[in-house]
């Protein structure tokens, strides 16, 4: 139903209770007999010239812009606007009444009498406009909130983009390196090297864009990412898995677990003269996915700054889960590293 529709219905409706409410109110206090044809069709007129002058005075709001006033300068204008309408509508009234359709046992006209009814009808025209006004400052706020929602929605949006969009060449710039040490010495393995790749690319493509991904899918690609940097680093990288199954279809950042390994080999195993271990684990704990990469190595001072893909990530996070997701990198022992994802499950 459209809001023209609606305020139609709303606007009949109203003034017919008050006209009703009128009639109730002559049969309580003057007793039956006042309730006659003439006085039934005066209760008629002052409706009609109620429906007619309060809509014409809404028409002149809207023309006039009010509802874009702030409360200062619209109540003035609305109150001497109430007042003018309630003039109008009683000249309206006494017009038909006493000189184009007179009306028997009606009383005849005087001054005092017209202001009396002029403040009576001024008083029930403020209350319309002050339920009128109400309602459309209502609808004002829930629209403009609705717009500032859209915005922020829209600026995450893009904002998460833009973070994803620069993970995703700093990754291909270090897989890339990876190939060109290894194309002229070893053929062979470079050769591998470009298929794990394309299964990466392929992988990073196809989730660009999408906000979050299962962990199952991500665990997959991170064990073409291993197998990858298994051929450059050879017996120095060993790597185990610990995946609980009711972890598989939690959805994550695309790319989020392939990060944390990254960082692991870049900054812990490759400074390592006998390599190390990495150790990737997902649990459930307290209504959250619990992540955990831990690698051979120890944090220094100036290690523990975030990097730009590390920063991105909690940047990801943020946006997607807000204050529930968590981050920490630390020292787990005396020669691990851990660096751990807290992401609601629900």
């Amino acid at each position: 139903m459209s809001k023209r529709v609606i305020y139609w219905i709303c606007q009949i409706l109203g003034w017919g209770l008050y006209t009703l409410f009128l009639i109730g109110m002559m049969a309580l206090f003057g007793g039956e007999e006042t309730i006659t044809s003439s006085t039934l069709v005066l209760q008629l007129i002052i409706y009609v010239g109620l429906v007619l002058f309060s809509h014409l005075f809404r028409l002149h709001i809207l023309k006039r812009n009010w509802l874009d006033l702030s409360i200062g300068k619209l109540i003035p204008r609305a109150i001497l606007g109430t007042l003018v309408t309630a003039i109008v509508v009683q000249t309206f009234i006494h017009l038909i009444i006493y000189h184009f359709f007179p009306l028997s046992g009606i009383t005849g006209f005087s001054w005092a009498g017209f202001v009396a009814y002029v403040f009576n009808v001024f008083v029930v025209l403020i209350l319309w406009a002050s339920i009128y006004f109400t309602i459309k400052f209502v609808e004002k706020t829930r629209k403009s909130e609705l717009e500032k929602l859209e915005l922020k929605t829209a600026l995450q949006e893009a904002e998460l983009m833009i973070l994803k969009n620069q993970v995703n060449p700093h990754f291909l710039f270090n897989a890339l390196n990876n190939i060109r040490s290894l194309i002229l010495i070893e053929p062979e393995k470079a050769r591998k090297m470009v298929t794990h790749i394309s299964d990466l690319l392929r992988y990073s493509i196809q989730f660009n864009a999408s906000e979050k991904v299962e962990l199952q899918a991500e665990i997959e690609i991170v064990k073409d990412y291993l197998q990858l940097e298994s051929i450059q680093f050879q017996d120095r990288l060993r790597y185990s898995f610990d995946i609980d199954p009711a972890t598989e279809k939690i959805e994550i950042p695309p790319m989020a677990i392939q990060l944390l390994v990254e960082n692991a080999i870049k900054h812990g195993l490759s400074i390592q003269k006998t390599g190390g271990e990495i150790l990737i684990k997902a649990e459930i704990a307290n209504g959250h996915l619990l992540v955990q990469v831990t690698n051979t190595g120890q944090l220094s001072q100036s290690a523990k700054r975030e990097g730009i893909g590390l920063k991105n990530l909690v940047e990801r996070m943020k946006i997607l889960f807000g204050s529930f997701a968590e981050f920490r990198l630390e020292n787990s022992s005396e020669n691990m590293v851990s660096a751990i994802l807290k992401i609601p499950t629900s």
